[in-house]
């Protein structure tokens, strides 16, 4: 570990190196943005945006003297894509709303314009294109609405502006590498690449990093290292965790987990910055008093910042003393040599923040023998509970009715298709704390919630989990392995209460007696690595000597055998599991799950355009070359004419 110390003007410093890696050479944006994303590993492509409860505007700049695309698309590729194109010619910029066919093919024209162009420029070889437009889609329209789900973000250059008025499939950009892209991105509720940080804050940092690990040759591997956190004398704020990956294994770091040991728990010092695999049954003692997330990172995430009226505290008498940094290595292909020194940097101040900030983990809890995702489903649902009375045991200990949620990170391995974070209150669900219905398991970024969201004492929280097996041929268990399952969420919050971990799992012996089973054994100590070919069945005959696996998989699974499995575990009785920094008394030992009397139905918002006929594209004549561009807007009216029939529609 390696700790250091940060002046004042971190935040510059750091907002210089920024602007140095990612904006070399680039054409500046018109304005100043909240949000901006890198398209592309070459930096040839940057994305800009803000919105607002009706808009949102999006600034992209491409480094070309053609035209530039980006879109949006529900696969990754340009079928059913709602794409916009824009470029630069002779001095005049224009913007066309289009979208994919029914395959990756030359994108047509909208016969609806829902496109604003506010500025175009082309500059030192760089192209800017500026549109707004609405946020949500109506019906019947070629558009997709942008939600607070992740988005997949397509890309593409062309290397000439059109020869005539629009685009046609000679100026394709025929489908090269480097021409084209896709990047998942959260619009609506990411926390922004350039947050302003509180005037004044100085920082100190240490750094935890796995020492030239030589990863396994394993499709899987969990590795945990022992770490103290510099001793402070007064209390301080944890605010920025900033991810360090080893160049070149970027896509054998899955996740990174960092679990807060015991505070009242001496460890043995000799295991202090040593490594052992993570939930091995020989595990050392010392890290099994380490289990209570306090930062979850996951492939595609990028730095973590508390907003600024929130830390996480460090230096009290219950703040983490030892850590263990859980880091998840993937390696499919079994590769040896592989060495890998990545971790995490924290950030830290002693000018307090007003509020101290919280991670509860929910979910289902992470257990082979409890948790069975049938194959061939297009959708099959799980669901795991965060207990009100788990909930109410931490807001009691720190006499507090309520917190307020500001963040969820989603976590599922390569099945999840979609989570859900409910929030129900005496029976009525309550709009979501959180939801993903695309999402992707390479991009596992923490969702900024826009507005935060009051849980009060007596509230559940359910995480439902939506899976799509439809390429497997087995039951797929819960589990470490990428292949494995899981189905949790990480949610940020404040004011912090001891409630840490509040999970749950159905009973086993319903889940078994489902298929039958009245009378089972287990082959080995259950612990992580189990699998269903570890326990037996005895009973009914039928049964005996078989295992479990080879009776749930012995079944002819289809969406209508798995709907009615997902069904029946969701009414099963339920175990929680709440763990915290200290004793959470009144949680029962296990329950019923509740009845949600009042669902929750998400407003319609869409705004209806579809009655245009005819509008208006906004163009504006630039000034080409150097580093300046003189705006002169003026309107053109544009008829139905030639085979791309051109319905224009100004907002």
């Amino acid at each position: 570990m390696t700790n250091s110390k940060q002046n004042s003007k971190m935040k510059l410093l750091y907002g210089v190196l920024f602007c140095f890696m990612c904006h070399v050479e680039a054409q500046t944006p018109s304005e100043n943005y909240p949000h901006f994303a890198v398209l592309d590993s070459g930096s040839k492509v940057h994305l800009y945006w803000k919105f607002n409860d009706t808009y949102i505007t999006f600034e992209v700049i491409g480094q070309t003297t053609g035209w530039v695309g980006v879109g949006i698309s529900p696969n990754g590729g340009m079928a059913s894509a709602d794409i916009y194109v824009g470029w630069v010619k002779n001095g005049v910029a224009n913007v066309t709303d289009r979208h994919g066919a029914s395959t990756n093919i030359f994108p047509p024209i909208d016969a609806e314009q829902n496109v604003k162009l506010l500025v175009g420029s082309e500059s030192d070889g760089w192209t800017n294109i500026k549109f707004e437009r609405t946020i949500v889609a109506c019906s019947g329209s070629d558009d997709i609405a942008i939600t607070t789900s992740t988005l997949r973000i397509i890309w593409a250059l062309g290397t000439n502006d059109p020869s005539g008025n629009d685009i046609t499939p000679a100026d394709y950009h025929g489908g090269e590498p480097e021409k084209r892209g896709v990047k998942s991105l959260l619009i609506l509720e990411s926390g922004g690449a350039n947050p302003t940080l509180p005037d004044g804050e100085t920082y100190e940092n240490f750094t935890m990093l796995n020492d030239a690990f030589n990863i396994p040759a394993e499709d899987t591997y969990y590795n945990c290292r022992l770490f103290e956190i510099p001793p402070l004398a007064t209390k301080h704020h944890m605010v920025i965790i900033e991810p360090v990956i080893q160049a070149g294994n970027e896509a054998n770091v899955h996740h990174i987990l960092l679990y807060q040991c015991q505070y009242n728990v001496t460890l043995n010092a000799s295991r202090l910055n040593t490594d052992t695999r993570c939930y091995a049954s020989n595990m050392f003692s010392d890290f099994l008093e380490c289990s209570l997330v306090i930062h979850a990172w996951a492939i595609g995430g990028g730095t973590f910042y508390y907003p600024n009226h929130v830390g996480f505290p460090l230096g009290e008498a219950d703040s983490p003393k030892y850590v263990v940094m859980e880091t998840h290595y993937d390696n499919p292909n079994l590769q040896s040599g592989i060495v890998d020194s990545s971790g995490l940097r924290v950030f830290y101040t002693s000018q307090l923040r007003q509020y101290d900030a919280g991670v509860l983990e929910v979910g289902h809890l992470v257990y082979p023998f409890n948790h069975l995702i049938p194959p061939n489903a297009d959708s099959y649902l799980s669901y795991g509970e965060c207990h009100k009375d788990c909930l109410a045991a931490g807001l009691a200990a720190q006499n507090q009715s309520d917190i307020k949620v500001f963040g969820v990170n989603f976590h599922t391995h390569l099945l999840g298709q979609a989570l859900t974070l409910q929030h129900i209150r005496d029976g009525t669900e309550l709009p979501y704390l959180g939801q993903d219905v695309s999402y992707d398991f390479n991009y596992q970024e923490t969702k900024l919630l826009n507005q935060e969201v009051t849980v009060q004492s007596g509230d559940t929280i359910q995480l439902i989990c939506d899976y799509n097996s439809k390429g497997r041929s087995n039951v797929t268990i819960a589990g470490l392995a990428t292949t494995d399952e899981m189905c949790l969420t990480f949610v940020s919050y404040y004011p912090k209460i001891p409630t840490m971990k509040c999970v749950s799992v159905p009973w086993m012996d319903q889940i078994y007696g489902y298929f039958g089973i009245t009378n089972y054994t287990y082959n080995r100590q259950l612990d992580l690595y189990g699998t269903l070919n570890d326990v037996t069945a005895w009973e009914p005959p039928i049964y005996a000597g078989q295992t479990v696996s080879q009776i749930v998989n012995g079944i002819s699974w289809n969406q209508t055998t798995a709907n009615s499995f997902s069904d029946a575990v969701r009414k099963m009785i339920r175990i929680p599991v709440c763990l915290g920094q200290v004793p959470l008394p009144g949680v029962p030992e296990y329950y019923f799950p509740r009845n949600i009397r009042t669902p929750y139905v998400p407003p319609s918002q869409c705004v209806d355009t579809t009655t245009a006929t005819m509008a208006t594209m906004t163009s504006m004549t630039t000034t080409t070359g150097g580093s300046t561009s003189t705006y002169i807007f003026k309107t053109t009216t544009f008829f139905i004419s030639s085979a791309f029939a051109l319905l224009l529609c100004y907002f």
